[in-house]
């Protein structure tokens, strides 16, 4: 990779933060026969969703917290879904959705439309999207040039 100065730097760096240098991918749910567009989540919303959805109880003078991970999945589903079948104007807080669930929110859509590996298989999407399953790539020239340690 050639050097980059200081401006080519910070342009990357302002991209990156910008909403659509996010990941996206489209996945099919062959069951419903539609496409999901789903979107990775930033790291700030990842933890008001794990905030929201956790608990902590005190044991013995301890505390010990508790992801409920069914309904954050829920949620991370219904937060990154962009579009459904296409249809930007279509998510899981449509008004008629709501309405024909008699759901409170778009995690309880979810929860009515879609099985529990559906919804475990979309979560998985949106988690990867936001860079939880990639792995940085070392530099060869740094790895290699670092001492050996016998």
């Amino acid at each position: 990779m050639a050097e980059l100065n200081e401006k080519q730097i910070l342009d990357k760096l302002f991209k990156a933060g910008e909403d659509d240098s996010i990941p996206k991918r489209k996945v099919t749910i062959e069951r419903i026969g539609l496409s999901f567009l789903m979107s990775g989540l930033r790291e700030g919303k990842i933890e008001q969703l794990e905030r929201r959805f956790t608990t902590t109880t005190k044991i013995r003078g301890r505390e010990e917290t508790h992801l409920d991970e069914k309904r954050f999945n829920r949620a991370i589903v219904a937060e990154a879904t962009l579009a459904i079948g296409d249809n930007p104007n279509v998510r899981f807080n449509h008004p008629e959705l709501l309405r024909k669930y008699k759901a409170s929110g778009p995690e309880a859509v979810v929860k009515k439309v879609l099985l529990a590996g559906e919804i475990a298989q979309l979560a998985d999407v949106v988690l990867d999207l936001s860079g939880y399953y990639d792995t940085a790539k070392e530099d060869e020239e740094i790895k290699n040039s670092l001492p050996n340690e016998d």
